[in-house]
């Protein structure tokens, strides 16, 4: 009886090296641990190499702020009016708010810092979401309260304001003043224009306090609290969108620099908060469009269209919400069937919304065109010098992100779009660049650019990714970030009165 031949070749290369010499099995672990040893040296001079670029940014970014604040105040000292106060290059006034409303602030900091980092890597997934929610909220009134229980609401009874409108679109009728919406933009002898804000946006915003004050409760406590809700409610969203397309692991590492961001300052109170919570939920209805089957994804294509379709109604500038989309979209699914498909449904899902509008009598290219219009025609615009607001926008957005969203802009650098996370930041960054270009938002993007900032906030959760372990209780190091964030965040709040 004969046996068949046994292939040693496979066994016989693993005994030689390159060079054709045969080597036994102890030699060959010496080779692994020299590769072991080779792949070490590099991975730790590749974290060598990002904390230097994470402090060259860092550094970069504050020598921009300073450099912005210092010239804004050249330019307000020689008779140039940047319409933002005293904070440049935020909108605002500089005052120290330290006392006692300072201290929920601060407690619920410290409970952020110590049982956050726990938390966010072991509760279960439906209660983190729940967590994210009341978080957000709670670090954002805490820091509204930081100059007294007054100042959360406060921002919304400025001049200029919505609120400011209820009552004359309540004695018009909800009809007339959508007919009649685009008439009172630029205005005219027989047409007062107006307020600031409501000609600046299309009719949503202000329909949505006008019917706030038909449900009974009117007032800018009452705005506020609508505000604050809707805008806390994008962090379980961006959670929710860096689950699906990031997986579990990314959104947990994220989770705390969504809820203990700077950007609360202007979540708590502005009525961008609430653009920021509808974006977050369209893209997320969106990003869940690859993991079902046929007839859920189509429903929550639509769903997302019918969301992002809202944004067009609530500010022009949400347009630019489109990259974000897009690549929540391509990031869903692998096949180009099902992402044209899905792109086709939400198209027409947002266009439906439009065409709504447009039978209530308002037409929204028109209302572009005369809030345009109004706004390089004002002095807010004429008397902002376009130079200035390229450095100042960045700096903005630089002071609201935080310094370890910074620190984390050149792993964006090294971009792969296999880093899903990473994706979805270069589409924000995108986002606010074309937006910056376009020269219509001259200054306080700190709140016009809250929709597309939430999405480079989860970037920070990459440099734990890239850290060693903190153990149980730290999970990646996270504190030491998680304090640089927090500690900024409150300097602001000690420090500034803000418009928003």
């Amino acid at each position: 009886m004969t046996s068949d031949p046994v292939d040693v070749s496979g066994l016989d290369r693993g005994l030689h090296g390159l060079d054709g010499r045969r080597r036994w099995p102890s030699q060959q672990g010496s080779l692994s641990g020299r590769r072991a040893r080779v792949s070490s040296a590099t991975e730790k001079a590749g974290r060598a190499g990002l904390r230097r670029a994470s402090w060259i940014a860092v550094i970069a970014a504050m020598a921009l702020i300073g450099g912005c604040m210092l010239t804004g105040w050249w330019l307000s000292r020689h008779g140039v009016d940047l319409h933002l106060g005293s904070a440049f290059p935020l909108s605002g006034q500089y005052g120290l708010h330290v006392g006692a409303w300072l201290i929920p602030a601060l407690t619920v900091a410290t409970a952020g810092v110590v049982w956050g980092p726990r938390l966010a890597a072991t509760l279960p997934w439906p209660r983190l979401l729940l967590a994210s929610l009341v978080g957000s909220a709670a670090w954002a009134v805490a820091l509204a309260a930081a100059a007294g229980p007054a100042a959360i609401a406060e921002p919304l009874t400025r001049h200029g304001e919505y609120l400011g409108e209820v009552d004359r679109v309540t004695s018009m009728g909800i009809g007339p003043y959508l007919d009649n919406f685009t008439r009172f933009i630029v205005g005219g002898p027989d047409a007062p224009q107006w307020a600031t804000h409501v000609g600046g946006h299309p009719p949503l915003p202000t329909l949505l306090f006008v019917l706030l004050a038909r449900a009974g409760l009117r007032g800018p406590g009452w705005a506020a609290g609508l505000c604050i809700a809707v805008g806390s409610c994008a962090a379980p969203a961006v959670l929710a969108t860096l689950r699906a397309l990031a997986g579990e692991a990314g959104a947990r590492r994220a989770a705390l620099f969504l809820v203990f961001s700077p950007i609360a300052l202007w979540v708590a109170t502005s009525a961008d908060a609430i653009f920021t919570g509808v974006a977050a939920a369209g893209v997320c209805a969106l990003a869940y469009t690859g993991g079902h089957r046929f007839p859920t994804t189509c429903l929550l294509a639509f769903g997302g269209g019918l969301a992002l379709g809202t944004c067009l109604m609530l500010s022009y500038g949400l347009v630019l919400l489109a990259p974000i989309a897009a690549a929540a979209v391509l990031l869903a699914s692998r096949r180009w069937n099902e992402r044209i498909t899905v792109l086709l449904i939400a198209a027409f899902a947002a266009i439906a919304v439009l065409a709504a509008f447009a039978f209530a009598g308002f037409w929204w290219p028109d209302g572009l065109r005369l809030a345009s219009e109004r706004v390089t025609n004002g002095p807010g615009w004429q008397d902002r010098p376009a130079v200035y607001f390229l450095f100042a926008n960045p700096a903005a957005v630089a002071i609201a992100v935080g310094p370890a969203v910074v620190a984390a802009l050149p792993l964006v650098g090294r971009f792969r779009w296999s880093n899903r996370l990473a994706a979805l930041a270069v589409a924000a960054l995108l986002a606010i660049a074309i937006a910056i270009a376009s020269n219509l938002s001259k200054g306080e993007v700190e709140r016009i650019y809250l929709p597309f900032m939430v999405w480079l906030l989860p970037l920070a959760g990459l440099l734990v990714e890239g850290r060693g372990s903190g153990g149980a209780e730290d999970p990646g190091g996270v504190r030491g970030l998680l304090a640089a964030q927090i500690g900024w965040t409150i300097l602001l709040a000690a420090t500034t009165s803000l418009h928003w």
